[in-house]
């Protein structure tokens, strides 16, 4: 007889296995890392509009008002083109600087005095105008020419300054209008001397403003502008800014003018702080009666214009500056945990950025979920919250999202 070959019976592994993998699954899907709750949106900006502007603006002539280094802009009166008498020194004084810079603390290079300066210095006294006195031999640094171009607004030193820069009055004139073009001073004409005695230089008062905030721009010329008075000038004691209003209400400069066809003309800058931050504002006035007249006038817009400042509110405590959408539920708000507010000119907008970071809700030590920066300043306020807690997913969501 054949043995029997016995069957053995072969064990069911399948339902051991898939216990073991639903186990594995299970233990991932509650142990994996959470993702990220995104904010939406990230980055947002939040803007208002401070009041009206009110300025006291002149009721004769043409004005302008300008802040340094900001877009503040603001113009009155027709915008036509004047003579702008020894405010034109200004343009002088830049056009010679561009050429031959100088640093804070230097003399710059010598010029000497020759015959032709004396007979010119002679003319111009004949013609009343402002001079300062010089001498066949004697040596003026381009500083010292500068002081007396800037300061007693000399205007044979305009005409010495230009030539002894450029060779003649011709490439003068060519340099000049080059530098109030480049800066956009587009209705400004050079005339025929460099001291703006004669009416053919012209400008605007909006033009003027920007003039202005150049020559504060200049280190050297700024420093300059802002002096009562000088000494070492060559056949003087001492030299006086013939600018009356230097030390009233703030002002630190810039130039007076006034002739017969120009009437008086004035730009001056002023110096106040905004939420602790220095502003220079630079005011022009053309076209006034008197240089009285463009003083008492320019010392109201002046005022005015340092008090067109407002405290705005950009963002109130509690607003809602963004969302966070929980994917295992409802959305969570992102509030302002402080008010935010900015000090900015009438008429403009103040404005602040939030930016708002991905956070995990399982981290319990998170305090702030991003940041508000005013754009006005580099300070940065971490003062983001949440409206709530956020909520941890449920078993099932875990188990039936695995992505």
């Amino acid at each position: 007889m054949r043995p029997q070959n016995k069957r053995r019976k072969k064990k069911n592994f399948k339902p051991l296995g898939l216990l073991m993998l639903i186990t594995v699954y299970g233990s991932w899907a509650m142990l994996r890392p959470l993702p990220l709750l995104q904010p939406s949106p990230a980055t947002k900006e939040f803007a208002v509009t401070a009041p009206s502007s009110k300025l006291t603006w002149p009721v004769i002539g043409q004005s302008a008002v300008a802040i340094a280094g900001e877009s503040v802009f603001e113009t009155h009166g027709s915008q036509s083109a004047a003579p702008i008498a020894s405010t034109a020194k200004v343009i002088t004084a830049l056009t010679v600087l561009d050429k031959k810079p100088l640093k804070n603390g230097e003399q710059g290079p010598t010029v000497t005095i020759t015959e032709a300066d004396v007979v010119a210095y002679y003319a111009q006294t004949a013609n009343d105008g402002s001079v300062l006195p010089v001498v066949v031999g004697e040596t003026l640094s381009e500083y010292q020419m500068l002081q007396a171009l800037m300061l007693p607004s000399a205007n044979n030193i305009a005409d010495k300054l230009a030539y002894w820069a450029f060779g003649s009055q011709a490439a003068y004139n060519t340099a000049a209008t080059a530098y109030v073009s480049k800066h956009d001073m587009t209705n400004t004409t050079i005339g025929e001397d460099a001291s703006g005695l004669s009416p053919t230089t012209t400008s605007t008062a909006a033009d003027l403003a920007k003039l202005g905030v150049l020559a504060m721009k200049n280190p050297v010329l700024s420093e300059i502008v802002a002096q009562p008075s000088a000494t070492g000038i060559p056949q003087t004691t001492s030299i006086k800014n013939v600018n009356s209003l230097l030390g009233t209400s703030n002002i630190v400069g810039v130039k007076t003018g006034n002739t017969e066809q120009a009437g008086g003309v004035f730009i001056s800058a002023s110096k106040i702080a905004i939420n602790d931050r220095p502003k220079t504002i630079v005011t022009a006035v053309v076209g006034s009666p008197n240089l009285f007249s463009a003083l008492s006038d320019s010392l109201a817009l002046v005022r005015s214009a340092q008090s067109n400042f407002s405290p705005v509110e950009i963002i109130r405590k509690g607003d809602i500056v963004g969302r966070y959408h929980q994917p295992w539920g409802d959305s969570l708000a992102a509030v302002s945990d402080k008010t935010v507010t900015d000090t900015v000119w009438n008429g403009s907008k103040a404005s602040a950025t939030v930016r708002l970071k991905p956070f995990s809700v399982t981290d319990k030590s998170v305090r702030s979920v991003g940041y508000i920066q005013k754009n006005s300043s580099s300070i940065v306020s971490n003062d983001i919250r949440l409206s709530r807690g956020s909520t941890e997913p449920s078993l099932i969501w875990r188990l039936t999202h695995p992505f």
